[in-house]
């Protein structure tokens, strides 16, 4: 039988001894309803898989030729409206932004002004409306579809169900005429067991019941989910976004605010590539560089782009400059655009982060999930666009809120959101 019972939520639920019998009653009720042993063994083995990926990207450099990526240059991409017709943008909000939120109280935010806090709809200061990068980022692509003609498709990606995120997203779309946007989803998140290096689910307790501890299944989770999130009818979004016409996509981070030009750039990239990635060149590469860095690959068979961390990356990867000399590798902005091809005939594959906290008194853990990045796995052919540094930027604390509400000014989204509320 797929359910839990005493005996087996004794050997794989750690500590659930401790717990008085009626809070082991209402632990097994929630796991049965949400973690089945049918589930929890799938995570267990997706865990198992994404370890092994884990021990074969050490060795990913092991043998090949490291190359400079393919580059273009904003002048080697037309960048025009029209290239925006058939893409969807993919609008990633499931951050709830902890690091933001503990740098907003440390300057003195109160209770009031931390109510449904969430990392991309927090205001920025001296916008319109109190308006977040998530309500900015609507507004704008709103105001595309108008010049376009065009009804951009819209999926704001959110937390799990029961997370701030997707309670609060949702309910702010409703409240705003979903800003002007015709054709716009909201799609929640899978949710992870965030299982203990002993295969055991740990819980924490929330208004005084045993629940289990899990995690939102990783940068790539929202990009899977596209292919199991339904719209009704048994339609999957990619299904409905082909049905639609579109057969492109570009993922943002909703947390952020660009450079308008920049979206349809890296739409326009994709009429000469399956996969596309923001980058910014570096004029120095020393081994402390915390970013992702975009190289190619070459070994007796294949070249592809992939992305590739500081624990991997080595002193030929260091050295690699472009053709003028003048540049090193660029370095992973988290903005990427793709043929949806890639997404409907491959899943990226399992992933694990380093090891991460659980609970104080427990060994670290990876989390288990998907990694965005992963999409240049999939794809036949992909570069590089190189960017300015200056043309997004992302928020992480509350220091970088002034940075967006400036480059938004600079950009006129202030100006986008005012006109066209």
């Amino acid at each position: 039988m797929n359910t839990w019972t005493r005996d087996a939520a004794r050997l794989k639920i750690d500590s659930f001894d401790t717990l008085s019998p009626d809070r082991q009653d209402a632990l097994i009720a929630y796991c049965n309803e949400h973690f089945p042993p049918s589930v929890y063994e799938r995570h267990l083995a997706c865990r198992k898989r994404a370890m092994d990926n884990v021990r074969r990207s050490k060795e990913v450099l092991l043998g090949v030729t490291q190359k400079f990526p393919p580059l273009l240059t904003r002048e080697r991409v037309s960048g025009g409206i029209e290239d925006m017709r058939g893409v969807a943008i993919v609008l990633t909000a499931g951050g709830e932004g902890e690091r933001l939120k503990k740098s907003l109280m440390e300057r003195g935010a109160g209770e009031e002004r931390l109510k449904d806090f969430t990392k991309a709809t927090y205001p920025l200061p001296g916008f319109y409306e109190d308006y977040g990068a998530l309500q900015t980022n609507l507004r704008l692509i709103a105001r595309l579809s108008d010049q376009l003609g065009f009804d951009i498709p819209v999926i704001v990606t959110t937390g799990p169900a029961g997370s701030i995120t997707a309670r609060v997203v949702p309910q702010l779309i409703s409240s705003h005429n979903q800003f002007g946007l015709k054709r716009i989803k909201v799609l929640e998140q899978d949710a992870r067991l965030h299982l203990t290096m002993d295969d055991t689910m740990a819980y924490t307790l929330v208004d005084g019941s045993a629940v289990p501890i899990t995690h939102p299944d990783e940068t790539g989770g929202p990009l899977m989910k596209l292919k199991s999130g339904s719209v009704g009818g048994g339609v999957n979004l990619l299904t409905w976004l082909e049905q639609i016409g579109c057969s492109k996509m570009l993922v943002l981070q909703a947390t952020g605010l660009y450079d308008p030009t920049l979206l349809p750039a890296m739409a326009s990239a994709l009429n000469q590539y399956d996969c596309i990635g923001a980058g910014i060149v570096r004029t120095a590469f020393d081994a402390l560089d915390p970013f992702g860095t975009y190289v190619t690959v070459v070994n007796k068979t294949a070249e592809k782009v992939i992305i590739i961390e500081q624990d991997i990356r080595n002193d030929t990867t260091r050295a690699l400059r472009d053709e003028t000399g003048r540049f090193f590798l660029p370095y992973n902005t988290g903005l990427y655009a793709f043929k949806n091809e890639l997404l409907t005939e491959n899943d990226l594959p399992d992933y694990a982060t380093p090891p991460k906290e659980i609970l104080p008194n427990l060994s670290r853990s990876p989390k288990i999930g998907y990694a965005a990045t992963d999409i240049f796995s999939l794809a036949g052919s992909a570069a590089v666009l190189s960017i300015p540094a200056n043309s997004f930027a992302v928020i992480k604390n509350a220091d970088d809120l002034a940075l967006l509400t400036e480059l938004g000014k600079r950009y006129g989204l202030d100006k986008i959101c005012h006109e066209d509320a």
